[in-house]
């Protein structure tokens, strides 16, 4: 039996519909069990007192109501509101002339608007039902003085009015009694379903934390920088736990080698690349032995579309990286480098005026693209004491903020380098860090951002 029961509450209920809709319908659905076996309680003892007009408006509200449950089993559940809520109207109102005000059944249209405030969303509709059900009131109560019921007041009909209120009473303690069951069981749902995504989260950013340090192992150690650069500062802004963007630098012989990147993408992807690049500079530098810049970005790009294409696959990756490879010869103050879609930018006082050297870079990045893939080309140049060398990616202009949300532009960030270059690199480092964070304001962090300045 409580099979049953339980069966004809959740019928019409998918896991797909929202809960707020499944709840709907398990209003609906007790609604129209406990007002069927009042009707049918009802119809047999209207027939033994012969009351049969009364008799058949039971029976014409039992089957109104089977037939609202055969549309919600049907999946039409806003259909089988609507039909069962007018023909209780038509109900009432039909009972309320047959068995007379004494019935007390017109005190259910007081609690219709309350039917549809559980049944309906729409604002629309409980305003219309609700107006709907006090004109049906008023109209009742002037037709009462004008009219009298066919049958006469009696203990039967007196008794059925009472059976109603109560019964009306109980049925909104049942619909309150549903409401507070459901929202607790959807709570601990919530709560549960929180849980789970709390502990998920934290798994998933306590391996990226992890990730964070190998990939920060793999690049240039503060050791490394400071026993080679005399004065130098490194702005390292990931967008994400970890970075598409990486420094790299090693020291052979009396060279030393720098290289700044943007590996394609940023986040996990752009991570993955990064440890990809990283490692192919290290086989290309210490057991291939090429350190001359332009070779090393050739080498590496052969490497790395081999790694990203290997033989037999379908579709061709372009992935890969933007790159400033330096070669620094600190004894004869010399500089070779190369550079694959970023520039590089130099500093230099003379004179008593400082201006830029921008050294343009190969359109073309370490990877595959289209168009015909040309070798990188060598640059150098002497190097001068008090000389600023820039190394960047494109996160830092490419950042949208400022007042009207547009991006921060190489033009901007030349004029910020020239009015700072001559203070020490690590104030260099904090300006330029407090610069991006006002400009970029409550907006979203783009990009990775890395900028290298190296003095002389």
């Amino acid at each position: 039996m409580l099979k049953k029961i339980n069966f004809l509450v959740h019928l019409g209920i998918t896991s797909d519909l929202p809960f707020n809709r499944q709840n709907k319908i398990r209003i609906f659905n007790v609604s129209c069990f406990f007002v069927s076996v009042i009707a049918v309680f009802n119809t047999f003892l209207f027939g033994f007192y012969h009351y049969y007009n009364a008799s058949y408006l039971t029976i014409f509200e039992f089957f109104a109501l089977l037939f609202g449950l055969f549309l919600v089993h049907k999946k039409q559940s806003n259909a089988a509101f609507h039909f069962v809520y007018i023909s209780s109207f038509l109900f009432l109102f039909a009972s309320a002339m047959v068995l007379g005000e004494k019935s007390e059944i017109h005190i259910y249209l007081l609690f219709m608007p309350l039917a549809a405030i559980a049944l309906f969303d729409s604002l629309k509709i409980i305003i219309t039902y609700f107006i709907l059900s006090m004109s049906v009131l008023i109209v009742l109560m002037v037709l009462f003085q004008i009219f009298k019921p066919q049958y006469p007041t009696n203990m039967i009909i007196e008794g059925i009015g009472l059976s109603s209120i109560v019964f009306t009473g109980f049925l909104i303690f049942l619909i309150m009694k549903q409401f507070k069951t459901e929202n607790v069981a959807f709570n601990n749902e919530i709560n549960f379903q929180r849980l789970e995504l709390e502990e998920k989260n934290k798994d998933i950013r306590d391996s990226m934390h992890y990730a964070k340090k190998i990939q920060r192992a793999l690049m240039a150690s503060d050791t490394l920088l400071n026993k080679n650069l005399n004065e130098f500062f490194l702005l390292y802004k990931p967008k994400d736990i970890v970075s598409g963007d990486f420094y790299w630098a090693e020291q052979v012989n009396s060279h030393f080698l720098v290289a700044v990147c943007d590996c394609t993408g940023h986040g996990v992807p752009g991570a993955f690349m990064s440890l990809l690049n990283i490692t192919k500079l290290n086989e290309t530098i210490n057991e291939k032995k090429i350190i001359q810049p332009d070779l090393v970005l050739n080498q590496v790009r052969e490497d790395i579309i081999k790694a990203l294409n290997p033989e037999g696959t379908e579709e061709e990756r372009k992935d890969g990286m933007d790159a400033v490879f330096c070669r620094f010869d600190f004894e004869n103050l010399k500089m070779d480098f190369a550079c694959a879609n970023n520039p590089i930018w130099i500093i230099r006082d003379e004179q008593e005026k400082s201006s830029i050297i921008e050294f343009k870079a190969d359109k073309m990045p370490v990877g595959m693209h289209f168009g015909k893939k040309n070798n990188f080309n060598l640059n150098s140049i002497d190097l001068k004491k008090g000389d600023t060398i820039y190394l960047f990616t494109d996160g830092y202009a490419d950042q949208f903020g400022g007042s009207k949300g547009k991006k921060f532009k190489y033009s901007q960030l030349q004029e910020v380098l020239l009015s700072i270059h001559k203070f020490p690199m690590q104030q260099q480092q904090e300006i330029l860090n407090d610069k991006i964070e006002t400009w970029k304001g409550s907006l979203d962090q783009v990009d990775d951002i890395l900028l290298m300045g190296i003095k002389i």
